[in-house]
């Protein structure tokens, strides 16, 4: 082979090598190119965007829990899973699997328009439970859950008042307050029902993400959150006997304006709590309205004592019992604790 053909069979080779790299570098551009396409078509419409973005920072400025977010990941992971929505409708299930991930339990979106096979608060109230049967010497009071028009909420102040002044006797030796079954509703009529057996004094607080203190107080009637009123009745009633021995029972459906009033009894003196740990969100909701008309259920706040000692999850009772063994408990314990008040 001469100088001449060894040279032009290298420029072939090269020629061939060239044109093989031109190819390969045409179709990484195609295939980058076509990914890039698929990264935009996978991303959410720039509205939904912007609606899980009015989502993001409603979380971020009110959320009891917010210090503890990572907000980027948070964004990130939400766009992540409403991954090629192109309506607000669309993203509703990110939406609730990004509250779900918060990990309070309490939290609760409510979509303007429902989706199949998206949950909603279910409509069917739970059952009432009846009272218990108690001793002549012993007072007892049902709080059971309400929830409402103003006229209902007014009626069950009227009636938890009235079953009181009924019971109410000069003999009673001390009072049982049965939470079990209360899952929750309205705070403000609960607080003014059992208002005569609580007595009046500071019940207890929110307290928010910056450490706010909010009161809640029993007054004349009056249920207030930092000194306004929040639920009345205009004819209270006053126990003959001032400041009684209370047993207070609680089970693991005691849940939200429930575990209120089981938390506006503790550390009240002559006062002990029976039965089982509460459901665990005791902890105050804030009601948020986004631009679709879909509704935030967000916690923002959790319940404190009179002491302030702070709560936000499962309620223990003094004493855990099983339940066939809490009313005879609670009837002894306040018979007890009479006797060493006299």
């Amino acid at each position: 082979m001469t100088f001449w053909d060894a040279l032009c069979k290298l420029g072939f080779v090269l020629i061939r090598y060239a044109t093989m790299r031109l190819k390969l570098c045409i179709l990484f551009f195609v295939f980058a190119s076509c990914s890039a396409d698929n990264a935009v078509r996978r991303l959410p419409s720039p509205a939904v965007r912007k609606y899980l973005e009015e989502i993001t920072s409603i979380l971020q400025a009110n959320f009891i829990n917010r210090s503890a977010i990572n907000w980027v990941v948070f964004r990130q992971n939400l766009l992540a899973q409403a991954s090629g929505a192109k309506t607000i409708e669309q993203a509703y299930p990110a939406v609730v699997s990004a509250i779900g991930a918060l990990g309070d339990k309490h939290s609760m979106f409510v979509p303007a328009r429902p989706l199949k096979g998206l949950e909603t608060p279910s409509a069917k109230q739970p059952l009432l439970y009846p009272d218990e049967p108690v001793p002549g010497d012993i007072g007892y009071i049902r709080i059971p859950w309400v929830v409402g028009s103003q006229e209902k909420l007014d009626a069950y102040i009227t009636r938890v008042q009235a079953q009181i002044k009924e019971r109410d006797k000069p003999e009673l030796k001390g009072w049982v307050v049965d939470l079990r079954g209360n899952m929750g509703g309205n705070m403000w009529p609960m607080l003014v029902g059992a208002g005569p057996i609580l007595g009046e004094d500071t019940l207890g607080y929110f307290i928010d993400s910056d450490n706010a203190h909010t009161a809640w107080r029993y007054e004349k009637g009056k249920a207030l959150l930092d000194g306004n009123t929040q639920a009345e009745t205009a004819k209270y009633y006053t126990l003959q006997s001032a400041n009684p021995v209370v047993a207070v029972l609680t089970d693991t459906l005691t849940a939200s304006s429930g575990e209120a009033v089981a938390v506006a009894f503790k550390a009240r003196k002559h006062t002990r709590s029976f039965g089982a740990g509460t459901c665990g969100v005791s902890t105050s909701r804030s009601r948020f309205y986004l631009s679709d008309g879909s509704v935030f259920l967000l916690t923002t706040a959790v319940f404190a004592d009179r002491r302030l000692a702070r709560y936000g999850h499962s309620i223990a009772p003094d004493e855990p019992l099983e339940s066939s063994e809490v009313v005879p408990r609670a009837v002894r314990w306040i018979r007890e604790e009479y006797e060493m008040r006299k």
